[in-house]
């Protein structure tokens, strides 16, 4: 859980562990609701969660971010500005994340300066949907998924991936079928 963030003591370790609440989410179960303001951070420990907001002119979703094992899952925004969440955070399947408050956070960054490594989390999504919008074509976007997450591609459907990738899913579809596998 800690190993992407840097080194950390076994007893900042035990300290964490204090600091984190274990919850289970059914599938579809919200796990952070746009209109509120998000007050955690969630580190995935079994299952997958997408975050989207909901376009209301062609009444679809349109995902923002997906999440596997593994991984930290943040409504980034609203955590850091503290204002009503533009999206939602929802459990593709059943899932259990072990859920930090950010209150706790900051208990922690007083104790051990270490925890102030949690900030890289906060700074990572953002490069995330300006590389994939603007600089790559769609069969490069789709690449570069393939090469750096696959697992994404083997747990949600291709409509999610071309939702998330910023593309139709017939490109998607036509990109697919071009490559050798």
């Amino acid at each position: 859980m800690l190993k992407q963030l840097g080194n950390f003591s076994d007893a900042e370790i035990h300290l964490l562990d204090n600091h984190l609440y274990t919850r289970h989410l059914d599938k579809n179960e919200i796990l952070d609701e746009s209109g509120s303001i998000s007050t955690s951070l969630f580190y995935i420990v079994k299952g997958s969660f997408y975050q989207y907001y909901r376009n209301e002119y062609v009444e679809e979703e349109i995902i923002t971010d997906l999440h596997v094992e593994g991984e930290w899952a943040i409504n980034l925004q609203s955590l850091v500005m503290q204002q009503p969440a533009k999206a939602t955070l929802k459990a593709f399947e059943k899932s259990e994340v072990r859920e930090l408050k950010l209150q706790d956070l900051h208990e922690l960054i007083a104790v051990s300066q270490r925890f102030l490594q949690f900030n890289k989390l906060l700074n990572a999504p953002n490069l995330k949907m300006d590389f994939y919008n603007e600089n790559m074509s769609p069969a490069e976007k789709y690449n570069h998924l393939l090469q750096t997450k696959p697992q994404l591609i083997q747990t949600f459907p291709l409509s999610m991936i071309a939702s998330y990738l910023k593309i139709r899913p017939e490109t998607l579809s036509r990109v697919r079928a071009n490559i050798a596998f």
